[in-house]
């Protein structure tokens, strides 16, 4: 699969968003957080965004909410049960909270890349879904932004349209709404306070997770092809970075997937910043009536981002749309779909490959070792080569280069003596 950000590059967003949500809000924010942790108060920390926590953790605070959705995760209601009731998502947190330091740390491209591979390999062992939860659809990538799609307004409703390829706008935007009628109806006699809340934060995490990603550079760039040139094109834009702009004029340098530079956590915090004020803002009973009305009694929202393949009808009408396009108007502009303007593409060695190789040869040889071996030889030779072999470059970490190769040699000569 291909992620924009690593999972502590995720938390570290979320982290630096409510940092710089303003006192009034985020008192809000953490009110609607104690309220969820009423009944959950051995799994969920203390904190709303635990700033000091390190390896090892006893419990989830709501910053790492967005980086166990979408990666370990398939809905909302999945990524909750997840967080309340697995064991091994305290194994996930302890693993990429090492891999946080570890990537903190390195001193070069190595330590980086060996460190991300380590961490990918306990991961696997960890979560036994994590290479294949993300692979049946492109739900973490901005949609390609088509000839038509000629300024922010058609694109957005390109995004929410019924029957458009699951995308990350499209989906934050189908969880965004969920979270606002929920969360502006925290009066409803039908659940407790606490039940209220969870689902409401449930819903705006897990949306939340797809804004972040559409600040990864190979997210917008935009992925097709085989294994190869997806992961090869992944790769070298999240390391070498893209140059574009957002919808609302900012020219912007992306990278991606653990080369998180300090101004791209702050630049990706701004629309998660935007959605949360609009979160905390909708109890007050402002939004009433801008959203439909969803089942209170049902847990938090289980459109499952791993196995559908399109939009389903958009949430959003046109007294809301506006709300949404506040948020919108921060992300980056993807580029054109595949063919005439597409963005260079790269290949990595992954996966079954044949080669084919032919030589010829020859060579001339004057008297010998006897004293009898006095004339001229000459000798030639034909040789095909057939290679059977697997690569892994992306995968294993830089102590090999990830080719494993079966060699098959054929060799036919033709030699003479005393030619001339």
């Amino acid at each position: 699969p291909s992620r924009g950000w690593v999972h502590p590059e995720h938390r570290k967003i979320t982290l630096v968003a409510i940092h710089h949500l303003d006192p009034g809000r985020r008192t809000v924010l953490e009110q609607l957080r104690a309220q969820a942790r009423q009944g959950h108060e051995s799994r969920l920390s203390l904190l709303l965004a635990d700033t000091g926590q390190g390896e090892n953790p006893s419990t989830i605070d709501y910053a790492a909410w967005p980086a166990i959705a979408g990666d370990h995760s398939c809905s909302a209601a999945n990524m909750l049960h997840t967080i309340l009731e697995s064991e091994w998502i305290l194994r996930v947190a302890d693993i990429t909270a090492r891999l946080g330091n570890n990537l903190a740390s390195s001193a070069n491209r190595s330590d980086r890349i060996n460190a991300l591979r380590s961490s990918d390999f306990d991961l696997l062992n960890a979560d036994k879904e994590y290479a294949t939860r993300a692979g049946a659809n492109n739900v973490h990538f901005l949609l390609a932004f088509a000839d038509t799609l000629d300024d922010f307004d058609s694109y957005i409703g390109a995004c929410r349209r019924e029957g458009a390829e699951l995308n990350s706008l499209g989906v934050y935007t189908w969880y965004h709404a969920r979270a606002l009628a929920k969360v502006s109806h925290l009066a409803s006699e039908e659940l407790s306070p606490g039940e209220r809340s969870i689902v409401a934060l449930a819903d705006e995490a897990y949306a939340l997770h797809f804004l972040q990603d559409a600040f990864a550079a190979v997210h917008v760039a935009g992925t097709w092809g085989n294994a190869s040139l997806r992961k090869g094109t992944h790769d070298y834009y999240n390391e070498h970075g893209l140059r574009t702009v957002t919808w609302n004029g900012e020219r912007t340098v992306l990278v991606g997937d653990a080369w998180m530079r300090a101004g791209d956590a702050l630049q990706a915090a701004h629309p998660v910043r935007e959605s949360l004020h609009q979160l905390v803002n909708a109890p007050s009973g402002s939004m009433s009536g801008v959203f439909f009305e969803p089942d209170y009694s049902n847990p938090p929202d289980s459109l499952n981002t791993c196995k559908l393949m399109v939009m389903p009808p958009s949430p959003v009408d046109s007294a809301s749309k506006d709300l949404f396009n506040r948020v919108l108007r921060y992300t980056p502009v993807p580029g054109l779909p595949t063919g005439t303007g597409e963005l260079p593409r790269f290949r990595s060695e992954l996966g079954p490959f044949v080669g084919v190789t032919t030589a010829g040869r020859i060579g001339v040889s004057r008297a010998g070792f006897a004293e009898s071996e006095t004339g001229t030889s000459l000798a030639a030779g034909l040789e095909i080569a057939v290679r059977l072999g697997v690569g892994l470059a992306g995968v294993m970490n830089e102590a090999g280069d990830g080719l494993a190769i079966l060699l098959l040699v054929t060799e036919a000569r033709l030699e003479g003596s005393d030619c001339f």
